[in-house]
């Protein structure tokens, strides 16, 4: 039996005859079969293509993700490394200097070893005015009182600059009124000295009173940093005197 036959009619555009072609139903079959075939060796082609082309994208992603991290916790080890070298220094310093002694220029009181948690073991300590200067070491001053920068207004303290970690000390007797973080001037410890005048140190990396604490002139309260809104590592200390700022540099520039 003859199988059954198709007919394509084919005309030109613009032309009035047209031209028939006549196709068996097997060779129509294997046409469409064979556009088949290849339509999906394409499509596959294609997956494929696509699948290699991403592959080293996600690759080069995940190397860059990967490099990131290796450097984050290389500056984690540094951080935990200068926080382990600060602590056995603290040590043995406290070690050294375990009794009571007078202030001087190059003295250095590190603060009570606290018990609970919340306070120190209290000294009669009176509210003397700052006179020490608030470092250990002299550092270079930046900034001074009266200073003015453009978008800033009027710097109202002292700017020293010296390296993280740096011990800061209370420049007189008095008692800590703040300690916390802020902002603006990162870590801070606040002092309240006699005569109305108060005593402020900021931009610190770490603090040892808590407000009530009770501190000696020439006693450590801080490690100098770079918190808050601060460019570079530094000491900044405002002095205070019935809420009025004035020139730290006339009380603490006698006792570098």
């Amino acid at each position: 039996m003859r199988g059954r036959r198709w007919a394509v009619v084919v005309v030109r555009d613009g032309a009035t005859a047209a031209r028939r072609l006549h196709v068996s139903e097997r060779r129509l079959a294997l046409s469409l079969v064979a556009i088949l075939l290849v339509g999906t060796t394409g499509l596959i082609g294609l997956g494929r293509w696509t699948v290699r082309r991403s592959v080293p994208e996600k690759v080069a992603s995940l190397e860059q993700e990967l490099d990131s991290l290796r450097a984050e916790n290389a500056r984690i080890a540094l951080l935990a490394a200068r926080l382990a070298e600060l602590e056995t220094s603290y040590g043995r310093l406290r070690e050294v200097m375990g009794g009571e002694l007078e202030p001087s220029a190059r003295d250095i009181l590190l603060p009570d070893i606290r018990t609970d948690g919340k306070t120190v073991s209290g000294r009669p300590v009176g509210r003397a005015g700052p006179t020490v200067w608030p470092l250990v070491e002299a550092g270079f001053i930046t900034r001074t009182f009266g200073d003015t920068v453009p978008g800033e207004g009027v710097h109202v303290g002292l700017d020293i600059a010296v390296p993280v970690g740096s011990y800061v000390r209370s420049t007189g007797t008095g008692v800590v009124s703040e300690a916390g973080e802020d902002r603006e001037y990162g870590w801070f410890v606040r002092v309240e000295h006699e005569g109305g005048l108060t005593a402020l140190y900021a931009h610190n990396s770490w603090t040892f009173v808590l407000a009530g604490d009770s501190v000696e002139a020439g006693e450590v309260i801080a490690l100098s940093g770079n918190t808050g809104r601060s460019t570079a590592p530094h000491l900044h200390l405002e002095i205070e005197r019935d809420g009025v700022s004035v020139d730290p540099l006339p009380f603490v520039a006698g006792r570098l």
